[in-house]
C-alpha cells in the first residue's frame, strides 16, 4: 500500500517527462561522429539518463549506442528493456506529432505509447520504490536502446561489444497486457529485378519495413503505357472499390500514380492497408511496354495479391501457441536499375524459417527475382509455468482484478528476445486503443494511474 500510495504521487511529473520525450524526434537519421544513429535517438537517450540521474540513480552512455540506469546493489540484476527511438511520423495527423499535446485527455505524439511513455512510467516506478524505502535484494537496470524500430544495433552492441551482463530476468514495456510469452519469429527479406534498359522511371513505397505503407508512388513514361482514355476509364473502376484509392497525375510525357494505404504495425498487417500492393494491383491492369517490369507485375498478381498470410506464396502456416503467419510488403525503391522490395514476415515459434525462405526463393526465381535474407530474428517462448511469467501475471491480476486473464502470443518483436530470461509485460491494457506505428499515436491520461501502479509493483515483487 505505501509503495501504490507513493507512485500515484507522481503522475504529473510522469505526463510532464513524456510530453518533453515526444518531444525530441527521435526518429534513426544518417549517423554523426559520436551519434551512430543521428541527433534525435542521441537527445533522446540523453533526456532518459539526466531524468534518471536526477533521481539519484546511476547511469551510464555507451557512446550513444544504448545507455542504462541502475538502482540497488544486489548480485543479480532485474532488467527493464526499452527504446528511445521511434519510426517516421508518416502523413495525415490532426495533431503536432512532436508536440506531446493533451486534448481530450489524450497526449498525442509519436512514442506515447512505444515506447516512451510505458519506459518514462516505468522510471518513476523505479523512483516509488527508491523513495519509499522498502528493502530489494536485487539490482534493477533499465537498459535502453537507440535503434530498435530500424535494426538492434544499439542493444546488440550493448551486450555483444560492451560485454555488459545478461539480466537473470527482464520484461519490457513494449507491447500488451497481461503478458506475452511468446512472440513469433521475424524474419525480413530484399527481393531484387533487374530492369534493364528502362529510363525515366522512379518508384518508391514505405518508410520502414516494419510497419504497412500508407503511400506508393510510380512515376513513368507515357511511352511505356496504354492509352491514357484506357487507363482513366480503368482508374474509375477501381476507385469504384471502396477500399483502393488511387490517385493520376498526367504531365506532357509522364504519368505518376500514387498509390494511398493505411499504415500500422507490420507485426498485424491486417489491421492496415498496404499502398505498394495496392499500387501493383493497379498496373496489373493497365498495359506497360516492358517485359522485365510485367514479370515483377505477375509476380505481385499470382504471389502477392493483397494477402497479407502468404498463401500465394506457398508459406501460410500456424501453430497452437502463437497463430500465423503474417506478411508485409514494406518499402520498395528503385535504384540503379533494381527494383527492391522489402518484405517482413512473422513466422509461428514451431515453424522453421528456413523453409519458409526457401519457398518464397523458388517462387521468386519463377519470376526472375532474386532473394537475400536480411534479418532472421528467433521466436521468444518463455513457459508459462516460469517464475517470471507467474510473477507478472499475478502482479497484473492483483492490480487490474482481471483474474481471468492468460498469457498472450504476438507477433511483435520486443527487447524481450534480446535476453535469456525475458517477456514483454504491458503497456497496452486491455481495451486501450493500439495505435503503435499509425498516425496519430495518443496515450490516454487516465491509463497511467493503472500503469504507475502495475509497473512499480511488478518490479518490487521481482526484486525483493
Amino acid at each position: 500500500m505505501v509503495l501504490q500510495k507513493k507512485v500515484i504521487e507522481y503522475k504529473k511529473d510522469v505526463i510532464q517527462s513524456i510530453i518533453e520525450s515526444v518531444q525530441i524526434k527521435s526518429i534513426e537519421e544518417p549517423p554523426l561522429p559520436g551519434k551512430p544513429f543521428g541527433h534525435g535517438p542521441a537527445k533522446a537517450l540523453s533526456y532518459f539518463l539526466k531524468l534518471g540521474e536526477s533521481m539519484g540513480f546511476k547511469v551510464k552512455n555507451f557512446d550513444n549506442y544504448a545507455g542504462h540506469i541502475d538502482y540497488g546493489n544486489g548480485d543479480e540484476i532485474v532488467g527493464i528493456l526499452g527504446h528511445v527511438d521511434v519510426v517516421p511520423e508518416g502523413e495525415g495527423w490532426d495533431h503536432d506529432p512532436y508536440g506531446g499535446d493533451i486534448i481530450d485527455g489524450k497526449i498525442y505524439g509519436r512514442g506515447t505509447t512505444d515506447n516512451k511513455g510505458p519506459m518514462i512510467t516505468c522510471l518513476y516506478a523505479m523512483k516509488a520504490l527508491k523513495e519509499s524505502g522498502i528493502k530489494i535484494n536485487k539490482k534493477i537496470r533499465m537498459i535502453l536502446g537507440a535503434n530498435e524500430e530500424t535494426g538492434w544495433e544499439g542493444i546488440e552492441n550493448y551486450f555483444n561489444v560492451y560485454k555488459m551482463p545478461q539480466p537473470d530476468l527482464a520484461f519490457t514495456p513494449d507491447a500488451d497486457f497481461p503478458l506475452i510469452f511468446a512472440e513469433k519469429g521475424i524474419l525480413r527479406l530484399s527481393l531484387k529485378k533487374k530492369i534493364r534498359g528502362i529510363k525515366n522511371i522512379s518508384l518508391t513505397g514505405g518508410t520502414v519495413v516494419n510497419s504497412v505503407p500508407e503511400t506508393a508512388t510510380l512515376k513513368i513514361p507515357l511511352m511505356l503505357l496504354d492509352s491514357k482514355y484506357n487507363i482513366m476509364n480503368f482508374h474509375l473502376k477501381f476507385n469504384y472499390n471502396k477500399n483502393y484509392k488511387i490517385d493520376l497525375e498526367f504531365s506532357k510525357d509522364f504519368l505518376t500514380i500514387i498509390s494511398h494505404g493505411k499504415s500500422c504495425h507490420a507485426m498485424s498487417p491486417q489491421d492496415g492497408y498496404n499502398a505498394i500492393s495496392a499500387l501493383f494491383c493497379f498496373l496489373n491492369k493497365i498495359y506497360i511496354c516492358d517485359d522485365e517490369f510485367k514479370s515483377v507485375l505477375r509476380f505481385f498478381q499470382e504471389r502477392i495479391k493483397m494477402e497479407y498470410d502468404g498463401t500465394s506464396l506457398g508459406v501460410n502456416c500456424s501453430d497452437e501457441d502463437s497463430g500465423g503467419l503474417t506478411l508485409n510488403i514494406g518499402t520498395t525503391f528503385l535504384e540503379d536499375e533494381i527494383l527492391n522490395f522489402l518484405i517482413d514476415i512473422r513466422y509461428p515459434v514451431t515453424i522453421s524459417s528456413k523453409n519458409i525462405s526457401n519457398k518464397i526463393t523458388w517462387s521468386a526465381k519463377k519470376y526472375g527475382i532474386d532473394l537475400e535474407i536480411i534479418e532472421d530474428k528467433k521466436p521468444l517462448h518463455v513457459s508459462k509455468d516460469s517464475f517470471l511469467v507467474t510473477t507478472l501475471m499475478n502482479c497484473y491480476k492483483d492490480i487490474t482484478g482481471d483474474i481471468d486473464a492468460i498469457p498472450l502470443a504476438t507477433g511483435g518483436g520486443t527487447y524481450a528476445r534480446a535476453v535469456k530470461n525475458g517477456v514483454a509485460f504491458g503497456a497496452l491494457l486491455k481495451g486501450q486503443e493500439d495505435n503503435m506505428h499509425q498516425i496519430n499515436e495518443y496515450l490516454e491520461v487516465d491509463k497511467i494511474d493503472t500503469w504507475l501502479k502495475i509497473y512499480a509493483e511488478a518490479i518490487y515483487r521481482l526484486a525483493k
